[in-house]
Parts: structure tokens; C-alpha cells; sequence
């Protein structure tokens, strides 16, 4: 079981909450990555399942970012064992990044609860969610790296300009300048900004997530994922015999009769 203070999970229906962090610690190390990808990795293969939200456990945070200091040790035992590092050197994923692939491959929609400050990697890691959800306040939220005298390494510069646009990205981390969750919502960074808690507005979505078919929600997740990077005939003909698998599934077919005779009894009903 993971250390509480770095990560904890509880149910709420067919909904997994997992809470990164506490009052005591506010950043993501290499614990905290390893304690995710291993609870992640277990809640892909869970069929009780249905979403999973991920939020922080700090009041104030989702998680600030990486740690810095994590950073500069890396760096400076690298550095003094006199080791270069070119740009053909193969490239090695540890937890974080896996975290992260996983959460954008498993066929379960999984909804980042902005609850706080979210930059550097704690923004990364959102990014590669389906769903961001974040709650008023004074909050910071992007990619501040440069500021440092680095890159976002944790995907930044690779899914942010899929989710806002190149010029957009650009001007966002090349500025350093962080946004708090109104102006990020403005920006497109992400999806909505809630005057309440973001893991009420998160549990509400994934519920009503949860109430559709399994089989409908992982292929609408499979096929937007994928639309940007496949060709469009392709990804048409992909839709289309999706669409007919789930036509002659019998879950599908259940709640169409349901629909149909509602219809007829109830002409004015509409499809919801």
C-alpha cells in the first residue's frame, strides 16, 4: 500500500478518486510516480471500474510540480560523472511517464480535479487526462519551466500544443507565465473552471460517464484519441464499424427498445 501522505484511492460508485499527496507533500518525486503507475495499472484492469478521477491532497494543490530538488540532484550526479547527453539518446520511461501513457491508452476516461496549483509536471500529467476540471481560486496552473532554465520534460511541449494549438503553446512556454484556473479555462488549458470544488464537478461527470455502456465509452474514447494522428478515411471507417459492433450488441440494442417505446408513449421526449 502506498504512503497515505503520497497517495490514496477510494470508490465512490463505479468511480476511483485517487488523491495525489497531503499537507506533506506537495510534489511530484520518483514515490509518488511509482505509487501512481502502480494504482493506475490496477485500476485499468478493474471492471467495477467505470472512471477514475484524479485530484490533490493538499489544500491548495494538485500537486505543485516536480520536485526541484529531485531535479538538481539528477542533474548534478549526471554532470559530475562527466556523462553528455545527446539528442540521439534513447529514450528510457520511467513511472511518471508511463503514468501518463497509461492514463491516454487504458479504455476508462480519466478526469484531472484541479484542486489547486498545478505546474511544471503536476500540469503535465493533466494534460495526458481526457477531462480537466478546475475550481476558481488563486491558483496557478502551466508550464513555468523556462524560468528555470529548462523544458517541460514531462510531455508539455508535446500535449500542449495538441490541446490549444503551436503559436499557443509556443507563447505560453516560452513566456513562463503561469494562469490562474479562469484564465486557463479561457485559454483552453482546460476544459472548465467551477465556482465550487472541481472533484464535485469531476464526480458529477464521471458518473454520468459511468451510467453508459462500457462498451460505447471505450470506443468513443479509442476514436477521439486517435483522430488527430489518423488519416481521415481511415478513422471514418474505424467509426463506422465501431458503430455497427455496438448496433447489434445486445447492451446497445436493450436501451434503443427502451428509447424507441419511451418515444412512442412519450412523443415529446427527446434523445438523452
Amino acid at each position: 500500500m502506498p504512503n497515505p501522505d503520497v497517495l490514496s484511492t477510494r470508490s465512490d460508485g463505479g468511480v476511483a478518486v485517487v488523491t495525489l499527496g497531503s499537507e506533506k507533500r506537495i510534489f511530484f518525486d520518483p514515490e509518488m510516480s511509482d505509487a501512481l503507475f502502480e494504482t493506475l495499472s490496477a485500476l485499468a484492469t478493474n471492471d467495477k471500474v467505470r472512471a477514475i478521477i484524479v485530484t490533490g491532497g493538499a489544500p491548495g494543490y494538485f500537486v505543485r510540480h516536480y520536485s526541484v530538488a529531485e531535479l538538481i540532484r539528477l542533474g548534478e550526479t549526471i554532470a559530475k560523472s562527466g556523462r553528455d547527453w545527446p539528442e540521439n539518446t534513447p529514450y528510457q520511461p520511467g513511472s511518471f511517464d508511463k503514468s501518463m501513457s497509461l492514463v491516454e491508452a487504458m479504455d476508462k476516461p480519466v478526469i484531472a480535479a484541479i484542486s489547486g496549483s498545478a505546474m511544471g509536471g503536476g500540469f503535465e500529467f493533466t494534460l495526458a487526462c481526457d477531462i480537466r476540471i478546475a475550481q476558481e481560486g488563486d491558483f496557478q496552473i502551466g508550464l513555468p519551466e523556462i524560468n528555470v532554465g529548462i523544458l517541460p520534460g514531462g510531455g508539455g511541449t508535446q500535449r500542449l500544443p495538441r490541446t490549444i494549438g503551436t503559436p499557443n503553446a509556443l507563447m505560453h512556454i516560452l513566456m513562463g507565465v503561469t494562469l490562474n484556473p479562469t484564465e486557463a479555462a479561457q485559454k483552453g488549458l482546460v476544459q472548465e473552471c467551477v465556482k465550487g470544488k472541481a472533484l464535485d464537478r469531476a464526480l458529477e461527470v464521471a458518473k454520468r460517464i459511468a451510467t453508459h455502456t462500457p462498451e460505447s465509452v471505450r470506443y468513443i474514447k479509442r476514436l477521439v484519441r486517435s483522430a488527430t494522428s489518423t488519416p481521415l478515411a481511415e478513422g471514418l471507417a474505424l467509426e463506422r464499424n465501431l458503430f455497427m459492433k455496438l448496433c447489434i450488441g445486445e447492451p446497445a440494442l436493450e436501451r434503443m427498445r427502451a428509447y424507441e417505446a419511451q418515444r412512442i408513449t412519450a412523443p415529446s421526449q427527446t434523445l438523452r
